[in-house]
């Protein structure tokens, strides 16, 4: 007997689906639930106050007001970074805006939009077909709020100018017809990534795979390659490798800084860790962080090892290509801190890449992921084709079966987790804008509880300069 698809419950959700109303509907909803939600985030848990490195700012702020463009404090190392770039926003808005930190974390939010409209607006120009509905796992991927230890410290726009780069470069370099143009933009975006933070040295070669897929002609590449070294070279002049001591951890204690890589990748649920603490569920974190990096590994097999000229799949391979390269640099330079310091929400904004550029390379790959032979040739099919064509089908699927499953437990767990470090977060900023408001009737020992890892006397002097010129939290 025949049984009409309406009939059947997965003939229903189809039809359902395929419902021209209800996918916009849908499409809508994915979209707009979780920008709204980082939103809402952002306007929820900001506040204006100063907290841990970002009193590096107010020394840059300080010496603007005899010299407005002082090069020495604008490109003066911190810890391992160069932040030229976002000390030019740190002094617009300490002029122009009393140093607002919450306008700054605004400022981040609409970057992180900007940096999703790049990159979305760089895949569906090669797979127009492709409906809106699904890139709505990249949506929530995209604003997941378990990065709220980015999004709600003004500090970390630089990471924020960062993203916006890498995706600004992405959707010139993937431009269907490259020109001497766009190349020109893309090389001047990655130079501001660059000096904004050592991270920012990671679009080079993640550039560079993109131009390796596209088949791009000799003198882009080499183009890309000579301004690279350039900007590396000069990043690194005066570079004070002692600033960064336990560097050498990972080579010392390469089982540890293993397991700390893995950590790393697996910690975009956002499982908070105490540092140097080793349990049950933080070995669960690193069995998911190995399945992460064994999709990303099997994906790029897939859909990355033959050059590709088409696709939207490339841009995905990019993706995972800087967030692992990401992890390997936080591997290199954080490992001493056991799980605790991998388990930093800060993190979790690049490490995400890692999931976004796995589901959008096979996105990419659109009808041909799934064929499992060429037609093209004309020639007969022959029995070990038909077999071999049949694994890959049953290859691609299990790997789309296991991405979205990983996909829904970073959705579930990285925003339940996301918004309780908020809350304790926006907790300690709140009491930290307090302490610092009455700071001159707090003792020492208040200070130093507060800002633990600064002398009360640094602090101290650090707020009569805010006081003096009416910034933050004494606007």
């Amino acid at each position: 007997m025949l049984i009409r698809p309406e009939a059947h419950p997965t003939g229903r959700l189809v039809l359902y689906l395929s419902n021209l109303k209800v996918r916009l509907s849908l499409t809508i909803l994915g979209f707009g639930l979780p920008v709204l939600g980082y939103f809402l985030l952002v306007n929820r848990f900001s506040v204006n106050a100063i907290v841990g490195d970002q009193w590096f700012d107010v020394t840059v702020i300080q010496h603007s007001y005899a010299h407005f463009f002082d090069w020495g404090q604008m490109w003066t190392q911190r810890n391992e970074n160069r932040m030229f770039f976002p000390n030019v926003i740190v002094l617009v808005l300490a002029h122009a805006a009393n140093f607002n930190i919450q306008l700054e974390e605004y400022l981040g939010f609409l970057m992180v939009a900007a940096a999703f409209v790049f990159l979305i607006r760089a895949h569906k120009r090669r797979a127009p077909a492709t409906s809106w509905l699904y890139y709505c796992p990249v949506v929530f991927l995209f604003f997941s709020l378990v990065q709220y230890g980015n999004t709600i410290w003004g500090y970390q726009i630089a990471w924020f100018i960062i993203e916006i780069c890498l995706a600004a470069c992405i959707l010139l370099l993937d431009r269907v017809i490259l020109t001497w143009g766009a190349l020109v933009g893309a090389l001047a975006l990655a130079v501001v990534g660059s000096y904004s933070s050592v991270q920012g040295l990671l679009i080079w070669p993640t550039g560079l795979i993109l131009l390796y897929f596209r088949r791009r002609q000799s003198p882009y590449i080499i183009a890309w390659i000579s301004v690279a070294f350039l900007t590396t070279l000069f990043y690194f002049r005066g570079y004070n490798f002692s600033k960064s001591p336990n560097s050498g951890f990972a080579l010392r204690h390469p089982l540890e800084a293993l397991k700390f890589f893995f950590f790393l990748v697996g910690d975009v649920i956002g499982k908070p860790v105490a540092l140097e603490t080793s349990t049950p569920d933080n070995s669960l974190v690193v069995l998911f962080g190995v399945a992460i990096v064994l999709l990303a590994v099997v994906t790029i097999v897939i859909c990355g090892i033959r050059r590709d000229e088409g696709s939207g799949s490339p841009i995905g391979v990019a993706l995972i290509c800087y967030g692992l390269l990401f992890a390997v640099l936080v591997t290199q330079g954080r490992s001493y801190f056991g799980y605790g310091g991998a388990s930093w929400s800060r993190y979790t904004t690049f490490d995400g890449l890692i999931l976004i550029g796995i589901y959008l390379a096979l996105l990419g790959r659109g009808a041909t992921a799934s064929a499992s032979l060429d037609l093209t040739s004309g020639s007969p099919i022959t029995r070990s084709q038909k077999v071999n064509g049949k694994y890959r089908r049953i290859a691609l699927l299990s790997v789309w079966i296991l991405t979205l499953a990983a996909i829904t437990f970073q959705i579930v767990l990285g925003n339940i987790n996301g918004l309780d470090g908020a809350r304790s977060s926006y907790n300690y900023d709140v009491e930290a804008a307090k302490v610092l408001r009455d700071i001159d009737h707090e003792p020492n020992a208040a200070l130093e509880l507060t800002y633990p890892f600064y002398h009360a006397s640094y602090i101290r002097q650090q707020a009569r300069v805010l006081e003096e010129h009416k910034l933050s939290v004494f606007s």
